[in-house]
């Protein structure tokens, strides 16, 4: 048989199979063009920090994602809509808050909003929607998004070299490239070899200063967005539509005496919990001194943290169980509903008594962001926690994980709206005028504690809002500073306040006033700006502001101008 006639056992190409092939790599190679556009964008607007270039990044992707959307010759459905807004709308806080703290869960809700978007768009997804779905369903498609957006370029470049011809011009340009790849070697063996046989010809060769670091910086940068927008956009738009999923029953399932094992045993361990608590609730202090050792204060600090993780490690147990139950297994079914119900509102017990300490918490020792963020999770929580009795146990199981998501979004939307750290500063300062107000009523011989303890710090904890606190809150705090000390001169608190006061104002016109460093336009964020306008704007009233001397209370710039002038004379002295 001659060499070059067909094989009898060649399979043909089919014409559909070399169109479809074509396609692939043509979409593979407009994402790898779209990939490396949105890496270097991501390399000018980014490398200086989140902020408004973090917004005008998520804008130029929604642009390229519904460019692509249109070149595929599809619609974009409107909750594809919703998941695209959310990820600009969290984007867009970036340059509206100041907080780090608030900001951290916006970027992660920035990044689970494309997720989901992604996992709506993409063919090879296993839901197109989060609406009906069950939360295994949802937690399939996330994992889908993050493992397409991991993978980076490595897919598109494999499809973008199969079955799409090339025009005249790529395949110069990647035979001049492929031709540099092998020259570039060759030559800095000789160069080197002769540059250091002849020192002018060394010279000729010599390469400019480059600052390495900062290349490397761009490098890093632009290849770490350009690798996870291309895994992103491969999963959207090059993945090959999937089969209709087929309902699956758990390899492993419970039956009743095992739901009556765990569910059970949590309703008993629950109920003994919710007893002792409602104990020390009417019990008050002295039930808690009696039988811990602790006073009110020091009681209210243990506990939180634990408690939120067992309110919330309840939920999964009642969905693992519940998805470990065969469809048919009616009975099964029943049982967990009898033993979620109580289970439930035991759970509803625990977060009262994790939200009573937070509040008594609060009471003795101040608000803060941490604390307050930790408070708005156990309410979403509580309202989850009814969904699942109004889905789940109602038989509505694939209503469940859109709610829970919904609700998640509004939430930290409703966060970022009302301010929290200006929230938590405004509060901080109305909580230690009332409180010195109370206990200017306690009699002298009462508050004798009282006043020593009140002695070693100030009234206002200014050092937790100038450090802690970011610019969100420096409107409330300048306020606060141009407003008269609440301490009364004649007590003991005075002279800590008064140094506190002076070192807040010292921190804010570093961080904020005229001689701080500009920000990069980048970084530009509504938040700090207002802080800037607050703290240029009452700079001179800043300066007046009383300080601690040995001499008595003396104004913020006269202070500030006596030291600069020993500074000055101990340095002529020294010299």
């Amino acid at each position: 048989m001659p060499f070059d006639s067909p094989s009898p056992l060649a399979v043909p190409v089919l014409p559909e199979a070399h169109e479809l092939r074509t396609e692939r790599a043509m979409v593979a190679r407009r994402i790898l063009l779209e990939a490396l556009f949105l890496g270097g964008l991501g390399d000018s607007l980014l490398r200086a920090g989140p902020g408004l270039g973090l917004f005008l990044w998520a804008l130029a992707f929604a642009i390229t994602v519904l460019r692509l959307v249109h070149r595929r010759g599809e619609g974009i459905r409107r909750e594809q809509i919703g998941w695209m807004a959310a990820m600009l709308v969290f984007a867009s806080f970036f340059a509206w808050r100041d907080s780090a703290d608030l900001l951290f869960y916006d970027f992660l809700a920035t990044v689970g909003a494309g997720l989901l978007l992604a996992a709506t768009l993409g063919a090879g997804s296993p839901i197109r929607s989060i609406l009906g779905q069950r939360v295994r369903d949802l937690a399939g498609a996330l994992i889908f998004a993050v493992r397409e957006s991991v993978s980076g370029i490595v897919w598109p470049v494999r499809e973008s070299d199969v079955g799409a011809p090339m025009s005249r011009y790529q395949g110069r340009a990647r035979a001049g490239l492929r031709a540099v790849v092998l020259a570039i070697p060759v030559l800095l063996v000789f160069g080197l070899l002769f540059a250091n046989a002849d020192p002018v010809f060394g010279s000729l060769l010599a390469l400019p200063d480059l600052q390495l670091d900062v290349i490397a910086s761009h490098l890093f940068i632009a290849a770490f967005v350009t690798w996870a927008t291309a895994g992103w956009l491969h999963g959207a738009f090059a993945t090959v539509a999937r089969g209709t999923a087929r309902e699956r029953q758990p390899s492993i399932s419970l039956g009743t005496l095992d739901l009556t094992a765990v569910l059970g045993s949590l309703v008993a361990l629950f109920a003994a919990f919710v007893a002792v608590q409602v104990g020390w609730l009417f019990g008050g202090e002295r039930l808690v001194r009696s039988t811990t050792g602790l006073g009110y204060a020091e009681y209210a600090r243990h506990g939180f943290f634990e408690l939120v993780w067992v309110s919330l490690l309840v939920l999964p147990v009642l969905l693992g169980t519940r998805a470990l139950i065969r469809d048919n297994d009616n009975t099964a079914i029943r049982r967990h509903k009898l033993l979620a119900v109580p289970l439930l509102v035991l759970v509803g017990g625990v977060m009262a008594s994790a939200l009573g300490r937070m509040a008594l918490y609060v009471h003795y020792y101040g608000p803060s962001t941490a604390r307050l963020y930790a408070s708005v999770f156990m309410v979403w929580l509580a309202l989850v926690f009814v969904w699942f009795g109004l889905t789940i146990l109602r038989g509505r199981t694939r209503d469940f994980a859109a709610g829970m998501t919904i609700t998640g979004v509004l939430t930290l939307a409703g966060l970022n709206v009302v301010n929290p750290e200006a929230l938590v500063a405004r509060a901080s300062i109305d909580r230690a005028g009332a409180a010195l107000v109370v206990s200017d009523s306690i009699p002298a011989a009462s508050a004798t504690s009282g006043a020593a303890a009140r002695a070693t710090s100030s009234p206002i904890d200014y050092f937790y809002l100038t450090r802690r606190l970011d610019g969100d809150a420096a409107g409330e705090v300048v306020r606060s500073l141009l407003a008269p000390p609440i301490a009364p001169a004649s007590s003991p608190a005075r002279e800590v306040e008064v140094r506190a006061r002076c070192d807040a104002v010292r921190r804010l016109l570093e961080r904020w006033g005229p001689a701080a460093q500009p920000a990069d336009w980048r970084r530009w964020d509504l938040g700090a700006w207002r802080a800037r306008q607050a703290v240029r704007g009452q700079e001179g009233s800043l300066r007046a502001v009383s300080c601690w001397d040995a001499g008595g209370e003396l104004p913020f710039g006269t202070r500030e101008r006596r030291a600069a002038i020993k500074g000055e004379q101990w340095y002529r002295e020294g010299t």
